[in-house]
């Protein structure tokens, strides 16, 4: 049974079918925000030091997550649910081009211990396209993937199934980081920004990053609440 509206369910199987999918942002002041808080800007400092100052502003802002989750709450709601958890601590990502020591190699983010229960909103700072973008290994490809010899071997093994998901400024990305996925030299002009954040079902699964250490509740319903503090009479 599937009480799902038509919108929804439609959304639903497109996620299944394609493991992301990609929309305009819900609420463009909030992203220019989170912009503006970061400043994006061509790195003329160590590149780990712009990242590490550009996350330490960003997570040490007391808007900045309500804005985060603005961006994509359309798309959030339907395929993860209505009581949610969000990761505590943004990641951000800066690639200058023809860098390739800020390269992150094929991985899923279930094989170092993170819930399979769970999307990552996808956020960047500039438009992303072709190698400027992150690829994704398909679900149909996906399911024959299996973790043989090094991360660069397993690329070049699946490099012509894996797709580059161009995604614009103004727009956002929820996508399973379940399935393989990672970046490569970034071969365009200008510098790569982009965020990325995890949310899931308050009460699913957490694995090894658990509520309170990795993950903190952002949307309780009241029934949830009740229930929680009920205490059997004495």
């Amino acid at each position: 049974m599937n009480f799902l509206n038509p919108d929804d369910q439609a959304l639903t199987e497109q996620f299944l079918r394609d493991g992301f999918v990609v929309a305009p942002a819900d609420d463009l002041a909030s992203l220019d925000y989170i912009r503006d808080v970061i400043a994006p800007h061509e790195p003329k400092m160590h590149l780990n030091t712009i990242r590490m100052q550009a996350m330490l502003k960003l997570n040490q802002d007391p808007h900045a997550k309500e804005a985060y989750y603005s961006l994509g709450k359309h798309l959030l709601v339907p395929l993860v649910g209505n009581e949610l958890a969000m990761q505590k601590r943004f990641n951000l990502s800066v690639q200058k081009p023809d860098d390739g020591h800020d390269l992150l190699p094929i991985h899923a983010d279930s094989w170092a211990g993170d819930s399979p229960f769970q999307v990552v909103l996808w956020v960047p700072l500039v438009d992303c396209y072709r190698t400027k973008a992150m690829w994704l290994l398909p679900p149909e490809h996906a399911k024959d993937f299996r973790l043989e010899g090094t991360s660069e071997e397993m690329f070049k093994r699946w490099e012509d199934k894996v797709k580059y998901i161009p995604v614009k400024y103004g727009e956002v990305m929820v996508f399973n980081p379940n399935l393989p996925h990672g970046n490569r030299v970034n071969k365009e002009q200008g510098t790569r920004w982009s965020l990325n954040c995890r949310f899931k079902s308050l009460y699913s699964p957490y694995c090894r990053k658990e509520l309170g250490e990795h993950f903190e509740p952002i949307q309780i319903r009241a029934a949830t609440q009740i229930g929680l503090e009920y205490r059997f009479p004495a």
